[in-house]
């Protein structure tokens, strides 16, 4: 087998404060290509820098590209785009060895770059950190030394050598044979991505400016609300939205006496769970922790006068020159004298888990939550407060990260070239930036409607999996209801409304329906819904009633994990909790871990990537115009030709219904449910009708 490594530099530009050295950036060009075939000195053609006057021809990276059976890369993915935008050919096996790091950590987060990996395999490494200083102040390599980039990347390409030498011997390991099957999806996954990002998003940018101006004015009309809400609960007490220790006084009443006694009774710090207290304890702790907070009313400081700084004098009674701030005010030229009233919204922490730092959290899990203890006691103000906050911290969101960051990566051809990983995540799910694409609300986000079809007259498609996570909770578990219920395509939500709402499933509406559906899955991840009250919590025990199935799986796998420390997924991919002990409770400590990963991992890294795999197969056999441009989580989008519409619908039929049958083939296992998909169209990615 002729095994080519290569490492290609490039230059970079800089785009709002951010390094792109994007090969879709038509002012970057790639400087140098440093390759060698397994064992053989580096060789180095150098394309485009300043100290070079005539540029290497292209010619012998091109040959040794047709001749390689194995192109290996660090992070090769961005290697390989730029091959592609070069125009040359790419060898049908790819081998990552970033990605073969992540699967060899087994689920366990650790630093992938290849310096970071060099250096934990005690390889050989970069011979110049220079270089990277450099790189990251927004030097790109044809302004550096000539000399010091070809020796910098020519040490690039042994330790990558090296490193790929070091894997191969660990995946030959008995223990670690099956993870083979994985990397070689995740390679053939990458050749995907690829083709994602080449092809990019079209993007509306009018639409998308109408969209931000919407999202602004709601902003502002909650931001003024709110203020107005904690003058109410607060009296005159400045409070900053935006800190904890100020939220923990609205929400909960209370602050913190002395923030290290508070760490020290709530376990709270890296690598520390919460303790298990009985509810009168944490009552305890948290009265003997933290004191109650009171309205206050604001009083001119006596002692500047308003001014929140104070002029000082010399013994001889001459002034200093400058003043200094005020200390009986803090400098802020009030005081803020109680008046004996209980401020904030008198909210109650639930368990342990909710101890932070400032106090109690206030994050968005922690909200929802809030929001329906404020309900059951009447507390309309508190609802009022919290669902507003929600609201608008979720538009600092779309504000910050969506719309800002779509702005800043569309091309001067409207198109966006979203960036896709394969190696953030512990389950092997996918992840974006520049801009995030993944974690865009799914439906009725109106950012959506700014992606548009580039094609006159054209549709975006999008074909969906049913119920993913449902169906392979199934097969995995062997759960006989689960199994029935699928077959019999029964609808989970409102079963799970018909719990929840106290009605019978045919008696379900649409809104009670919708509402229900962050509840539905939850128990498969692992949710016990301990911090909900009445018929909410009801549901939680009523699911492992109905799928004992499920339940006894959760046990195999943390009894498994306790046993061998491990879990093997029927793909070959492994999660490691080495050391792992039981809490009072009988669970383990990363219980939630234990029972979301085989799950979560095998619908959206295994099944979903092959079906991507086989999508873009077919694209190519039928030759489409269409462009495969979009993944998210369970889903595949497509810029569909108006000519093409009912062959991308069966291309995306034949790759998500039928990738049970490859899966069979791949890893031997032999499917219990069938895959159904649901595809929708439209003039735009949020105005979607579902084709029959």
């Amino acid at each position: 087998m002729n095994t080519l490594i290569l490492d290609l530099e490039t230059t970079i530009q800089q785009l709002n404060g951010k390094i792109d050295n994007s090969p879709f950036n038509p002012k970057n060009k790639c400087v140098s290509a440093h390759f060698c075939w397994l064992g053989e000195p580096v060789q180095t053609l150098v394309f485009h820098h300043n100290e070079k006057e005539t540029p290497d021809s292209p010619d012998t990276l091109k040959q040794a590209l047709e001749e390689a059976d194995i192109l290996v890369c660090h992070n090769a993915k961005f290697d390989i785009q730029w091959l592609v935008e070069m125009g040359f050919t790419i060898p049908d096996t790819v081998s990552c060895t970033m990605i073969g790091e992540y699967i060899l950590a087994k689920g366990q987060r650790q630093e992938l770059s290849l310096k970071a990996t060099a250096e934990r395999r005690d390889v050989t490494r970069k011979k110049s950190d220079l270089v990277d200083d450099l790189f990251k102040s927004g030097t790109g390599f044809e302004m550096m030394p000539l000399d010091t980039v070809i020796e910098y990347a020519e040490a690039d390409v042994v330790s990558c050598q090296e490193i790929y030498q070091a894997q191969q011997e660990d995946f030959a390991k008995p223990e670690n044979t099956s993870m083979a099957y994985v990397v070689t999806l995740m390679n053939e996954m990458l050749m995907f991505l690829v083709e994602l990002e080449k092809n990019g998003i079209k993007v509306d940018l009018e639409k998308l400016e109408e969209i931000k101006q919407q999202f602004t004015q709601e902003h502002q009309e909650i931001s003024k609300r709110l203020e107005e809400i904690v003058e109410q609960v607060m009296g005159d007490t400045p409070i900053n939205l935006a800190s904890g220790e100020d939220m923990n006084k609205v929400i909960y009443s209370r602050k913190v006496k002395d923030k290290n006694i508070h760490k020290t009774v709530f376990n709270i710090g890296p690598n520390k769970f919460p303790p298990w207290m009985k509810q009168a304890e944490f009552t305890r702790a948290v009265r003997s922790t933290t004191e109650v907070v009171h309205k206050t009313d604001a009083k001119v400081c006596p002692d500047c006068r308003g001014s929140g700084r104070i002029r000082k004098f010399k013994v001889n009674g001459e002034p200093f020159k400058n003043t200094s701030p005020c200390k009986p005010c803090d400098a802020k030229g009030a005081l803020y004298i109680s008046n004996g009233k209980i401020a904030g919204l008198k909210l109650v922490p639930q368990e342990p888990e909710d101890a932070s730092v400032h106090g109690f959290k206030t994050d968005k899990t922690t909200i929802k939550r809030l929001i329906n203890q404020a309900a059951a006691k009447g507390n309309d103000i508190g609802v009022e407060f919290l669902t507003k906050l929600s609201r608008m911290n979720a538009l600092s969101t779309y504000l910050d990260s969506f719309i800002q960051g779509i702005e800043t990566w569309t091309r001067p051809d409207g198109l966006l070239h979203t960036n896709f990983n394969q190696c953030i995540t512990s389950t092997g799910r996918l992840s974006s930036s520049n801009p995030n694409f993944q974690n865009q609300p799914k439906r009725g986000f109106p950012v959506r409607s700014a992606v548009v079809s580039r094609f006159e007259n054209g549709t975006v498609t999008e074909a969906d999996f049913s119920g993913l996570e449902f169906v392979m909770a199934g097969e995995l578990s062997r759960d006989p209801q689960i199994i029935k219920d699928v077959i019999e395509g029964k609808d989970l939500h409102k079963q799970t409304a018909s719990i929840i709402y106290q009605c019978k499933e045919e008696q379900v509406t649409k809104d009670q329906r919708q509402n229900s559906k962050a509840h539905s899955f939850a128990p498969i991840y692992g949710a016990i819904g301990s911090q909900y009250e009445g018929h909410i919590k009801n549901y939680y025990t009523r699911f492992f009633g109905i799928y004992k199935g499920l339940g006894a799986y959760h046990k195999k796998l943390t009894d498994g994990v306790m046993k061998d420390g491990h879990i093997t997924t029927f793909s070959g991919r492994q999660f490691y909790w080495p050391n792992e002990t039981r809490r009072r409770n009988g669970r383990t400590k990363h219980y939630t871990q234990q029972v979301n990963y085989p799950v979560q991992s095998t619908a959206t890294a295994d099944i979903v990537p092959l079906s991507c795999i086989r999508a873009l197969r077919k694209f190519r056999e039928l030759n489409l115009k269409s462009k495969l441009v979009l993944t998210v989580h369970d889903s595949i989008v497509v810029d569909t030709h108006p000519d093409e519409l009912e062959e991308v619908k069966e291309a995306l039929t034949w790759a998500m219904e039928g990738v049970t049958e490859e899966a069979t083939d791949r890893w031997g296992y032999e499917f219990a449910l069938p895959l159904k998909i649901e595809i929708s169209g439209g003039k735009n990615w949020l105005d979607q009708v579902e084709f029959s």
